[in-house]
């Protein structure tokens, strides 16, 4: 029984689905946390979206069966050790993806639509933009963006234009560091995984996760001190948030760098105690400020 848990987890890439709390994101940052049926509606939003994302993960997994027998960690993905026919993959996508949709709709039509742009996006990158180089991270990036918008949508809440910004350069910085970790582990094998990784260089990429780590802390920096975030909490206590934003980034490089880590921004996370208790510290902090007057 464990083993065949373990197996429909790795199939669906359940690990995968901590991306999906940044559905929450408007929500906590609106301080409506509270407010009646708003984080069911979020909590549905996470529920959909993790169906959906499942259903694509499967549909990726089985497109790229064949490249992922040279990589040391995705050689050991079930749809690589099984020979799962089309019929029973196109089944299982389907039903993922129309539980999905239906929890989505549940919530509102807006959810619904986002959901679906979601499933756009994600056959774009799959068919054609996975095989262009820096377009290949951006629509990665738009798949976070687009968790962002679906915790909107499930709300009524509309996100800081900082703070929308601050979480697609993030996935950007997360999805340039993986690229690099790919290189230097596959090494000559790098393209014969990936196609576009025979357009980037490790020197490239440093540059490219320097802009965008550097960003992430600016516009994360400039949201705390936007003047909607100040009015609302009648100070500018926010900004000490920055330090966990500072520490958490350069803790990723370190990892990435020293420990040769990064494939999986999920399972590094879930891995490196240090990082994890940054992330739930800064998550308590924003939560308190949020909720707790403070003078």
């Amino acid at each position: 029984m464990k083993e065949r848990i373990k197996f429909i987890c790795d199939l669906l890439r359940v690990k995968q689905w901590v991306k999906n709390t940044f559905i929450f994101f408007p929500l906590i940052f609106s301080g409506k946390l509270f407010e009646p049926g708003q984080l069911t509606n979020s909590l549905l939003a996470f529920l959909g979206f993790c169906l959906i994302a499942s259903g694509m993960y499967v549909f990726n997994d089985y497109l790229d069966r064949e490249k992922d027998r040279v990589h040391p960690k995705k050689s050991q993905r079930p749809m690589v050790r099984l020979n799962l026919s089309a019929l029973h993959v196109t089944v299982l996508v389907g039903a993922l993806i129309a539980v999905g949709l239906f929890v989505c709709a549940q919530v509102n039509i807006l959810l619904l639509l986002t959901g679906i742009l979601y499933i756009g996006i994600s056959l774009i990158y799959n068919f054609v933009t996975k095989f262009i180089v820096i377009l290949d991270v951006i629509f990665i990036a738009l798949g976070f963006h687009i968790r962002v918008w679906a915790g909107a949508m499930a709300t009524d809440v509309v996100p800081s234009v900082w703070l929308q910004m601050c979480i697609f350069i993030l996935a950007l910085f997360l999805g340039f560091t993986k690229r690099r970790h790919e290189i230097t582990t596959l090494g000559q094998d790098a393209a014969t995984h990936r196609n576009v990784l025979s357009h980037y260089t490790t020197y490239l990429l440093d540059q490219i996760i320097l802009i965008c780590s550097t960003l992430a802390i600016v516009f994360y920096g400039l949201y705390t001190m936007s003047p909607d975030m100040v009015t609302r909490l009648g100070h500018s206590k926010m900004i000490y948030s920055v330090v966990f934003v500072i520490y958490g980034i350069f803790r990723y490089l370190y990892l990435s760098h020293v420990k040769k880590q990064g494939d999986d921004p999920g399972e590094v996370l879930a891995s490196d105690a240090p990082l994890l208790i940054n992330v739930l510290l800064w998550i308590l902090f924003i939560v308190f400020l949020l909720y707790c007057p403070v003078k």
